[in-house]
């Protein structure tokens, strides 16, 4: 358990195409989370509240090797995840999907 929590927290070479699909991923699973777990569930409230995004904001903090690094890489992970999450919410809300017809139209 040691050894794992030392790769997780500073062992894994983070690179660009590894955050992406970690954004990714996240996103898609907050979105599903949000979609599929019942109102009153804790889990349903992933794509809401910001302590859930924290783990994984300090996970690629320290998994970077410069400060710069560090800021860019946990941008880049939110601007990512957090309108993929919307993304894939909106055609399953009623509003949402009118919505998004008329911005294409």
């Amino acid at each position: 358990m040691k050894k794992f929590l030392q790769k997780l927290f500073g062992g894994i070479n983070l690179t660009w195409p590894k955050l992406i699909a970690f954004a990714v991923i996240m996103g898609i699973y907050a979105a599903l989370m949000a979609l599929l777990v019942p109102d009153g569930n804790s889990f349903h409230d992933i794509a809401v509240t910001m302590e859930w995004w924290v783990l994984p904001a300090i996970l690629i903090i320290v998994n970077c090797k410069k400060p710069l690094e560090a800021a860019l890489k946990t941008f880049v992970f939110f601007l990512i995840s957090q309108p993929l999450v919307y993304l894939i919410q909106v055609p399953f809300n009623g509003m949402g999907s009118v919505r998004l017809l008329s911005l294409l139209v």
